[in-house]
């Protein structure tokens, strides 16, 4: 904190956890010193809206992954991937951590824009940093339980996956490792595996839970090696699965299939499992909002909920046929806000009018998109926050995290644009006041 700043919540963070509070070369520190205030009702609805969406994005995962491969290679799924998207995985669930993201439209009702089901961040502000600021400004805080919520959910991932087991003629325990990855050199990755790594080992303080970098990761025929001779039985990895299978080993060597094909082989579990990239690719929302205007495969409660929450959302092949008016692109394997367009469509032609590039495009890796699917552009309204340089107006993206399949803390980022990125400030949440 500079001389002339004034004490916040801020202050408060432990910055052991939240490590990335003071980011890159950005002038302003990350979290607003405001926070967002909602009445309770409003997080009902949004926790409502996300257990119901997730119901039927596990109905529609299951239509990919029963459809011929010719389909999800339209949705430029990586044919590499193919093969191990329809393994059952130790839940039963296409994904276990996940996030949704919604916008208010000019009406302030939310509006899903996106689901992060496979690599989701955005967990420390939410499940930790929201509950300091809402203790600092003395006022009720809507994820009040959450991170209890986030411990038990590990601890039941664990216990299933690697808890240790019982040798009972040498009445010892066999410690099965659980690992916790990612690269290292980026501190919000970094940041959030330590922290559901810390969760974790509060929740199973018997288990034998471990870091390792991915920069580090070996793997061999008989799964990933440790450095005490034993190997992983299970691995968080925070690193896109759409990136992972393209990779090779120093020697050549396809590293994603053989990392694959143990984890198919049952040599070791995985956190999230890999059929959550079929609801991380950006179509898919398309999927669900196509199944739901068919009447046919979703309940009439389900098609009322998409058409209440889901942003009307399209495949690539039926921009053409679209009305008049104005779109979201947004390239299938895009993160962060990168090379998503405004565009105006005016019957045959569509114009550019605005494209997002993140200020640190160039550092966010994602996987090369062969399609991209459209949505409508909502009107948002705008907010006014504090951060450190002053009062600056923009819009609000409002977040859920679903443990399984039941929605947990939520969170809300504030842009300056309409087109969230890596610019995007934390903002804490907190309940009205009646």
């Amino acid at each position: 904190m500079s001389s002339t700043q004034k004490e916040t919540y801020i202050d408060a963070l432990d910055p052991t956890i939240f490590t990335y509070i003071q980011y890159g070369d950005y002038a302003d520190r990350y979290p607003t010193h405001t926070v967002q205030v909602f009445p309770q009702t409003f997080y009902d609805e949004m926790r409502a809206a996300s257990a119901g969406l997730f119901r039927i994005f596990c109905k529609a995962a299951q239509v990919l992954q029963n459809a011929p491969d010719d389909f999800a290679r339209a949705m430029d799924l990586p044919r590499e991937l193919l093969p191990y998207l329809r393994i059952p995985n130790a839940f039963r669930l296409p994904t276990w951590l996940s996030r949704f993201d919604f916008v208010l439209d000019e009406k302030g009702h939310i509006r899903m824009v996106e689901i992060n089901a496979d690599t989701p961040c955005f967990i420390v502000e939410s499940f930790y940093a929201n509950g300091i600021a809402a203790e600092y400004h003395r006022r009720r805080d809507p994820n009040a339980g959450t991170q209890t919520q986030l411990r038990d959910f590990l601890t039941r991932i664990h216990n299933h996956l690697a808890a240790p087991v019982a040798d009972l003629n040498r009445q010892t325990l066999t410690h099965r490792p659980f690992i916790f990855s990612c690269f290292d050199d980026y501190p919000e990755d970094l940041a959030t595996t330590r922290f559901l790594m810390e969760e974790m080992r509060k929740g199973a303080p018997h288990g034998d839970i471990r870091f390792l970098s991915f920069y580090e990761m070996e793997i061999d025929d008989r799964g990933i090696p440790l450095i005490d001779n034993t190997y992983a039985s299970a691995l968080y990895r925070l690193h896109p699965m759409e990136i992972l299978i393209d990779e090779r080993t120093p020697t050549g060597e396809p590293l994603g299939a053989l990392f694959l094909d143990l984890y198919k082989n049952g040599t070791f579990a995985m956190m999230n499992p890999p059929e959550a990239i079929l609801l991380q690719n950006k179509s898919f929302m398309a999927l669900v909002y196509a199944l739901a205007r068919t009447e046919q495969f979703l309940t009439p409660a389900e098609c009322a909920l998409v058409e209440r929450c889901l942003v009307p959302s399209y495949f690539e092949d039926d921009f053409a046929a679209l009305m008049d008016g104005t779109y979201i692109r947004k390239e299938i394997w895009g993160r962060e806000g990168k090379n998503v367009r405004l565009v105006e469509k005016q019957g045959d032609h569509a114009k550019t009018v605005h494209e997002k590039q993140p200020d640190n495009a160039d550092e966010i890796i994602c996987r090369p998109s062969r399609a991209a699917m459209y949505q409508d552009f909502v009107r948002q309204p705008r907010f006014v926050h504090t951060v450190d340089s002053g009062t600056i107006e923009g819009c609000l993206t409002l977040s859920c995290f679903m443990l399984f399949d039941r929605p947990s803390a939520v969170g809300c980022r504030f842009s300056p644009e309409e087109i969230a990125g890596t610019e995007a400030y934390f903002v804490p949440l907190v309940i009205s006041q009646k």
